[in-house]
């Protein structure tokens, strides 16, 4: 008997388990990956979204880019009203 083998991902949360002792009788479905509802941050003070930080970027070869490493405990800063802003997170439809 045939046993597919798979390379494991260790950056993989879910990873999909086949066992060997059952065969497969459908094809298997792509994974879905439930994710939070996206959001954006604005600025509290004037509600624009045009904000910058000083931060670091890793890159994650499971999502395949870059996500925020590091900010420095440094603040946002928002380029409408021009000074050092508090965040406030709107969730995006």
């Amino acid at each position: 008997m045939l046993r597919r083998v798979k390379l494991m991902n260790p950056f993989e949360i879910v990873q999909d388990r086949i066992a060997p002792e059952r065969p497969q009788p459908q094809p298997v479905e792509p994974k879905v990956v439930n994710r939070t509802a996206r959001a954006t941050p604005v600025c509290a003070a004037c509600g624009s979204d045009d904000i910058i930080c000083h931060a670091t970027a890793q890159w994650s070869n499971e999502a395949q880019e870059w996500q925020l490493a590091n900010t420095f405990n440094q603040p946002a800063r928002c380029n409408t009203c021009h000074s050092d802003c508090n965040l406030v997170w709107l969730t995006l439809n």
